[in-house]
């Protein structure tokens, strides 16, 4: 028991180094918290969560996770304006929380009361994550993540639903538990099976496809 606490202390300490470091400056990317005033971060900057403390998005999307024992990550959420994060609410250790594009957020005083809408949603987000890690056909793992994200951040449009959230698809991978070459595949299976559009500018799903892979899938779940 002893040499497997160890062999797990040694991959926690290795993971929880920030993911990314400044290109211009090579210093880490953890912003230190500063109470009582919003902080703006960079993309794939990382939260600082001194003392489990909470921090409030103001704008931008952040992806919170955790690791398992071979240090793939798994996803516990994404969040943006309004949306409070942080260990006290996802109750998962280690836990991390990445920018997924420029942030701005205010981090929340000790002692700052938790809504009880607030532990629903992380939650709700679990629930939802988990159930697409076990569709067992990839394509159609990707093609819920897509719709689940629609459902999460997107605004109707003509065609569709249009994503505003632009995931690389690395990151994309990274949500649904496979390799980047794969998803790049498949998007581009999706995509020519008119399913989705899926450009550097312009990330759609069609209304039909939302609609029978997701709503009707999801059986009434909402985002």
């Amino acid at each position: 028991m002893t040499a497997a606490f160890t062999a797990s202390s040694a991959l926690y300490k290795q993971r929880t180094k920030p993911l990314h470091r400044s290109a211009d400056r090579g210093e880490s990317s953890l912003i230190q918290p500063v109470p009582a005033r919003t902080v703006s971060f960079k993309r794939h900057e990382n939260f600082s969560f001194v003392h489990h403390s909470l921090w409030q998005i103001h704008s931008g999307y952040v992806r919170t996770l955790t690791w398992n024992a071979e240090g793939e990550f798994v996803p516990l959420g994404f969040w943006t304006a309004g949306d409070i994060i942080g260990y006290p609410i996802a109750q998962t250790y280690p836990y991390e929380a990445e920018c997924l594009t420029t942030v701005e957020a205010e981090h929340l005083s000790m002692g700052y009361a938790l809504s009880r809408e607030a532990m629903l949603g992380q939650i709700r987000q679990s629930n939802s994550l988990l159930r697409i890690a076990h569709c067992r056909n990839s394509e159609q793992r990707i093609l819920q993540f897509i719709c689940w994200l629609a459902a999460r951040f997107g605004k109707a449009i003509a065609k569709g639903i249009e994503i505003p959230l632009r995931l690389t698809h690395q990151e994309i991978a990274e949500s649904v538990g496979t390799t980047r070459v794969t998803v790049t595949r498949l998007l581009k299976s999706l995509e020519r099976k008119q399913h989705i559009i899926w450009k550097t500018q312009e990330k759609i799903v069609f209304r039909n496809t939302f609609e029978q892979s997701y709503v009707q899938a999801a059986r009434g779940y909402r985002a």
